[in-house]
C-alpha cells in the first residue's frame, strides 16, 4: 500500500511541478484577465464532473471486493453497471453543457461583451472534455482495484505533460480560450484511449462479458449516491469558490485567486494521493472476517503519519518560500495584500489536508453518510465565509473564508471512532519524532523483508 502511495506521490510531484512551471508562463502569455476567463470556463466544466454520481469510487471499492473474493461473475456485474451508468451520465453532461452554455454565462454579468463569444464556444467544446473525463474515471477505478498505480500515474502524468505543452504553444501563438479547449478535448480523448487499452490488458484473462444483476445494481446505486453527495461537498469547495470570487471581484482578481489556490491545492492533492491506496486495500482487508484489529490499526497508523508528514512538510516549505513562489507565478505583480492572502491560504490548506485518512477510511467502512454530512457541511460553511469575505474584504477575505473547510477534520475523528481506536492512542501517532523517522522505518522494513525472502528461498 505504501509503495502504491509512493507511485501516487511521484506522479503528483511531477504533475504539480509541471503545473507550477507552466502556470506563470501561460499567465504571462495570455495576461491575467484572459487567464481568469480561461479559469472561469474550466471551473464551470469542472463542476459538471459531479455528473459521475460517485461511480468512480464505487468501481474501485466493488471491484476490489470482487477480486478479493475471486468472484468473476460479480466482477462482470460490477463492470456492466458502472460502465453503462457512466456512459449515460457522461453523455447527458456533454449535451447539457452544449445546450446550457448561454444560461451558465448569465451567472457572470462582469464578463465583457468581447469575452462572451470565447466563453460560449469554450463551454460548448468543453462537452467533449467532460465526456472523456467521466468515462476515464471507470477505467481508473479498474486500475486502482488491481492496485496498478504505477501505470495509472504514468498515463495521468503524460496527459498533464501534453496538456500543458499544448496550452503554452497555443497561448504563445495567440489563440483564445476556444483554441485551448479544443486542444484539451483532443488530449482528453487520447488519454481515455490509453486507460481503456491498459484496463483491457488487466482484465484480459477474465473472459469478461456483459452481465446484469439487479441486486448488484441496487447496491452500487445506493453506495454511489452517497459517495456522489460526498464528491458534491468537495466540488462545492474546490470549484464554486472560484465562481463566487469571479462573480464578486471580477476576472483579474479571480486570476490571482485561481493562481494562488492552484498552488496551495497541491498540498491536499499530494497528501491525499499518498493515502488513496488505503481505499482498495482496506476494502479488501475488511472482506476477511478473521483479520486482526492490530493489522488494520497498523495500516491506518502508518498512512496517517505519511499524510501528516507530507501535508505539514509542503505547507512549511511553501510558507518559507512564499515571496519567491508568488513572484514566479505572477511576475511583475508586487502586492503585499496578495502575498498575505497566499500565506493564509497555505496554512488553511495544509491543516485541512489532514482529513484524507479519515475520508478514505469512512468510504472503506461503508460510512458514506457520515463523510457526506461532514464534507457538505464543511463546503457550505466555506462558501458562505468566502462570499462574505470577498464582499467585505476582497481577495484577503476570500482567502480567510477557506478556513471553513477545516471542519472536514471531523472525518478523521469519526473514522477512528468507527475503528474503535481511542483518541489517546491515535493522538500519539502525531509525535514529530516518530513521523520524521517514518521514511527510515519504511526503508528498513523493505530491506528486512527482501533479506527474509532471500533466506527463505535459500
Amino acid at each position: 500500500m505504501l509503495k502504491n502511495g509512493l507511485y501516487n506521490i511521484i506522479g503528483a510531484v511531477i504533475r504539480s511541478g509541471i503545473n507550477f512551471l507552466t502556470i506563470p508562463v501561460i499567465i504571462r502569455l495570455m495576461g491575467v484577465e484572459e487567464y481568469g476567463l480561461w479559469m472561469l470556463v474550466s471551473t464551470a466544466i469542472g463542476i459538471l464532473g459531479l455528473a459521475e454520481a460517485g461511480l468512480s469510487i464505487s468501481t474501485t471499492v466493488f471491484l476490489a471486493k470482487d477480486l478479493a473474493n475471486e468472484d468473476i461473475k460479480g466482477f462482470c456485474q460490477t463492470l456492466t453497471v458502472t460502465l453503462t451508468g457512466m456512459f449515460f451520465l457522461a453523455t447527458f453532461a456533454a449535451i447539457l453543457l452544449w445546450v446550457g452554455a448561454d444560461a451558465i454565462l448569465v451567472l457572470f454579468p462582469k464578463i465583457e461583451v468581447s469575452q462572451h463569444t470565447q466563453a460560449l464556444q469554450g463551454l460548448r467544446i468543453g462537452g467533449f472534455v467532460i465526456w472523456s473525463r467521466l468515462m476515464q474515471q471507470v477505467f481508473i477505478g479498474i486500475e486502482q482495484a488491481y492496485q496498478c498505480y504505477g501505470m495509472m500515474n504514468l498515463l495521468n502524468t503524460l496527459q498533464i505533460i501534453f496538456t500543458n505543452i499544448t496550452m503554452m504553444t497555443i497561448a504563445w501563438i495567440g489563440t483564445d480560450a476556444t483554441g485551448l479547449m479544443i486542444a484539451n478535448a483532443a488530449i482528453s480523448l487520447g488519454s481515455l484511449s490509453g486507460h481503456v487499452c491498459f484496463s483491457w490488458m488487466l482484465t484480459d484473462g477474465l473472459q469478461l462479458r456483459p452481465m446484469w444483476n439487479r441486486k448488484k445494481f441496487v447496491s452500487i446505486i445506493k453506495y454511489s449516491s452517497m459517495t456522489w453527495l460526498t464528491s458534491l461537498g468537495s466540488a462545492l469547495f474546490s470549484q464554486c469558490d472560484r465562481l463566487i470570487v469571479g462573480g464578486i471581484l471580477g476576472t483579474k482578481l479571480l486570476g490571482i485567486y485561481a493562481g494562488i489556490t492552484s498552488i496551495t491545492t497541491q498540498i491536499n492533492t499530494m497528501s491525499a494521493f499518498a493515502v488513496q491506496p488505503l481505499l482498495p486495500k482496506l476494502s479488501s482487508l475488511l472482506q476477511n472476517k478473521n483479520i486482526s484489529k492490530s493489522v488494520v490499526q497498523e495500516q491506518i497508523k502508518q498512512v496517517q503519519q505519511v499524510n501528516i508528514l507530507i501535508a505539514t512538510g509542503l505547507g512549511i516549505g511553501l510558507l518559507i518560500f512564499t515571496p519567491i513562489v508568488f513572484n514566479f507565478i505572477f511576475p511583475g505583480i508586487s502586492n503585499q495584500e496578495y502575498i498575505t492572502a497566499f500565506r493564509i491560504t497555505i496554512m488553511i490548506y495544509a491543516l485541512y489536508s489532514l482529513n484524507a485518512v479519515g475520508y478514505y477510511t469512512l468510504l472503506s467502512l461503508g460510512a458514506v453518510k457520515t463523510s457526506t454530512v461532514i464534507l457538505i457541511g464543511s463546503s457550505a460553511l466555506t462558501l458562505v465565509m468566502i462570499y462574505l469575505g470577498a464582499t467585505h474584504w476582497g481577495l484577503l477575505g476570500a482567502s480567510i473564508g477557506n478556513a471553513g473547510y477545516i471542519f472536514s477534520l471531523m472525518c478523521t475523528i469519526w473514522a477512528m471512532k468507527q475503528l474503535k481506536i481511542p483518541v489517546k492512542e491515535w493522538i500519539l501517532w502525531i509525535q514529530p519524532i516518530e513521523i520524521l523517522s517514518l521514511p527510515v522505518m519504511i526503508v528498513r522494513q523493505k530491506f528486512s523483508q527482501e533479506f527474509q525472502d532471500i533466506e527463505d528461498n535459500s
